[in-house]
């Protein structure tokens, strides 16, 4: 519910700022990605961390994006790359990581503070 609540929040982040969500949980074999997105110039790769900051956790949410996980969103965005339409093929690649805390209010959710990481992850 939480990784969920994120990811949305990330996602009407993105439109806000003139993206289009061209998918949502996309995955390549074992490989996945959070949310991909395009706009004239860019095609994004997110990984959305969201983690709940009235349970008194000091680690960000980015520090989840250990080695691995890098190594795999690399790879996933090259393979996702390799199969796009001609029209997107001048577009280039970022990967990027959006932390999102929250806190419970009542039975929902809010958003306590969002940190958008543009190139947290380099090719």
């Amino acid at each position: 519910m939480v990784g969920k609540f994120g990811e949305a929040k990330c996602a009407r982040l993105l439109k806000r700022n003139g993206y289009k969500i061209l998918e949502r949980n996309s995955k390549i074999g074992h490989l996945e990605a959070d949310i991909i997105a395009i706009n004239k110039t860019h095609i994004l790769f997110v990984e959305v961390k969201t983690r709940r900051s009235d349970l008194k956790n000091p680690v960000r949410p980015g520090a989840a994006v250990n080695k691995d996980k890098k190594s795999n969103l690399i790879h996933f965005a090259n393979s996702y790359t390799r199969s796009l339409p001609e029209k997107y093929k001048d577009r280039q690649i970022r990967i990027d990581v959006c932390e999102i805390l929250v806190f419970q209010k009542g039975n929902r959710l809010k958003t306590d503070q969002i940190n958008y990481i543009e190139n947290a992850i380099t090719r």
